[in-house]
């Protein structure tokens, strides 16, 4: 990981709040594109993908829905 790399991560972790929503939202949407989901923004591999997106304010972290009671 070179330093842009670095500091990218820096700029997202206070765009998004906490580097523990980063690195949930980081991996949702690498899953997402993973699965087929389309590209918001081009890029030369999920993870690439998904920080330009986030970066640009297309992806953020929305609210999950509660998991169903046993």
């Amino acid at each position: 990981m070179g330093i842009d790399a670095i500091h990218q991560i820096d700029r997202l972790d206070e765009q998004v709040g906490s580097r523990f929503l980063l690195t949930s939202l980081i991996q949702r949407r690498i899953q997402e594109l993973i699965r087929g989901a389309p590209r918001i923004l081009d890029g030369s591999s999920p993870m690439r993908i998904a920080l330009a997106e986030i970066e640009a304010g297309k992806i953020e972290v929305g609210e999950r829905e509660e998991p169903p009671a046993l």
